[in-house]
């Protein structure tokens, strides 16, 4: 009988991204093993071996040798830490109620920030199950030249710390739901314009339901977690109270986007906000990112509300250690962390 290599199967996954209806069940059909040699077999577990070997999911074979990076982005392993670890480094701007004087002035309305940021992204397993436990943070640099305010010759600086846990969608498997709940921790040195020291935290969570290989629709949220009436000028602040419903759409080629819509709590400053996540592989470790948020405020148009509008942009290049760059399906790479490290359109701040 012809013994098919794990490699030759991992390279025809692909193929089922976006088949439909019979079409797909044949493919599957023909894609189950019926034999293994030198190949040990696991049934009980979904995860690889994280010391350094690689699997598949249950009812496939176990490789002794390589990482993910070996099997290319096409395979299903999940590889250890570093096969799950991205960093990135790109371009970043961003107006919050930090820009805003009060009371509220003709000019503050147009401040804003603009810098570098810089991150990295992991996940990792909790023993056998299917969540996974992710840890992230980002430092970025903002207003390189200062401001003609307060600290005039100091930079801005960001800290975002990003820990929790989440697990996955397995579309190719029949497996529709993903979730995760992180909590978010942001330290902010020289903030807005009275250069103001910003400790604030927030709980961040999604959950989200595969309606086939390209398309999921879902919902995710934030809820502060402490208050700041330290800052100066613009009274106690916090990490507004949002609810978003939200679809992500896998592309032929490996990217993805993901498109949300939603509202703020009724005591925020904003009213209701609209966003766009991307990602564009190159190749089977490096991609474009981008993030977009919108967050527009329930005042009326002029002073006061062109100093309450929010609005995060941010551009950049990103490297997957584990060459997942590309997306085989809107599931994702399996292993990576689901949740994105946060920044400054996730975590907006309200007084």
């Amino acid at each position: 009988m012809r013994i098919y290599s794990s490699r030759v199967l991992a390279a025809l996954v692909p193929a089922l991204i976006c088949v439909s209806g019979s079409a797909q069940a044949q493919v599957s059909q023909f894609l189950k093993p019926v034999s293994l040699t030198s190949q040990s077999f696991t049934s009980s577990s979904y995860y690889a071996d994280e010391s350094g070997g690689q699997s598949v999911t249950a009812g496939a074979a176990t490789q002794s040798a390589g990482s993910c990076g070996s099997c290319q982005n096409t395979c299903e392993c999940i590889g250890n830490w570093r096969d799950n670890t991205q960093v990135w480094f790109g371009a970043d701007a961003y107006k919050s109620i930090g820009d805003a004087a009060q009371p509220l002035r003709s000019a503050t309305g147009f401040m804003n920030s603009a810098g570098v940021v810089s991150g990295f992204n992991t996940g990792f397993r909790l023993g056998q199950s299917r969540v996974r436990g992710q840890i992230g943070a980002s430092y970025g640099i903002y207003d390189l030249k200062g401001r003609d305010t307060a600290s005039p010759s100091s930079s801005e600086q960001q800290t975002f710390v990003t820990f929790g846990f989440s697990k996955r969608s397995d579309i190719l498997h029949d497996d529709r739901i993903s979730w995760g709940l992180v909590y978010d921790q942001f330290f902010g040195h020289q903030w807005g314009l009275f250069g103001n020291e910003v400790y604030l935290s927030q709980v961040r969570g999604i959950m989200g339901y595969a309606l086939n290989e390209c398309n999921e629709i879902g919902v995710w949220g934030t809820f502060h977690a402490n208050n700041d009436a330290s800052v100066v000028n613009v009274g106690p602040i916090r990490a507004s109270n949002q609810a978003n419903v939200y679809w992500r759409h896998n592309y032929e080629f490996g990217g993805s986007t993901m498109a949300y819509v939603g509202g703020v709590d009724r005591a925020d400053i904003g009213n209701w906000l609209v966003g766009v996540l991307a990602q564009a592989p190159l190749n089977d470790s490096l991609s474009i990112y981008s993030n977009t948020t919108f967050a527009f405020p329930g005042s009326k148009t002029g002073n006061v509300g062109s100093n309450e509008l929010e609005w995060n942009l941010g551009l950049g290049l990103m490297y997957s250690f584990g060459g997942k760059a590309v997306s085989p399906s809107v599931s994702g790479q399996q292993g990576l962390p689901l949740l994105p490290v946060a920044n400054n359109g996730s975590m907006l701040i309200t007084n």
